[in-house]
């Protein structure tokens, strides 16, 4: 039951996500604007198959540049730990960096969405691909530091896929 709910989860963000490109009037970002964007979250995570499952975490950033409009596209780095509570599970700890995507939407909801290479560390000698999305709430305001909350899904195709569903909360600064 859990396992078809993150793969609904999962539809849904990236459904969403296809559904942004549709412009909604919102706040511009200038094209010239840079913004990084610290975040960590915890969740939950399994292995398809007979796999573990367990309490995931991640911490890290994005540096995102303005493309106009409501759009911004960078690098994110993040520090990921699929069973990080749990020591019995598999040691699966990775540092995740690719390009992201970012889009907001009716003034207060952002998206995102990427391809990742997951890079082993620790015992972990896999780098696997994937692809990562968010969903999430950030107030409508033009200042320098803004919080935002948001639902964060990865999907890491390593020997068994791993879907990670995540709360991550943060704060964006904009230079």
């Amino acid at each position: 039951m859990m396992k078809k709910a993150m793969i609904y989860s999962r539809l849904v963000c990236v459904g969403v996500a296809a559904l942004s490109m549709v412009s909604l009037p919102t706040l511009a970002a200038e094209s010239d604007e840079f913004f990084i964007r610290p975040h960590a979250g915890i969740g939950y995570s399994s292995a398809s198959g007979d796999g573990a499952s367990g309490t995931s975490f991640h911490a890290g950033a994005r540096f995102l540049l303005g493309a106009g409009g409501n759009k911004l596209y960078g690098l994110e780095v993040t520090y990921i730990d699929a069973y990080a509570f749990d020591d019995d599970k598999p040691d699966t700890e990775y540092l995740a960096v690719g390009i992201v995507l970012e889009k907001k939407v009716a003034r207060v909801f952002n998206m995102s969405i990427g391809t990742i290479g997951y890079f082993g560390l620790g015992d972990n000698t896999n780098n696997p691909f994937g692809l990562m999305t968010n969903l999430g709430w950030e107030p409508e305001y033009k200042g320098m530091i803004t919080p935002f909350i948001t639902f964060r899904t990865d999907l890491i195709f390593d020997e068994s896929t791993i879907n990670m569903s995540s709360l991550s909360v943060g704060i964006r600064f904009r230079f």
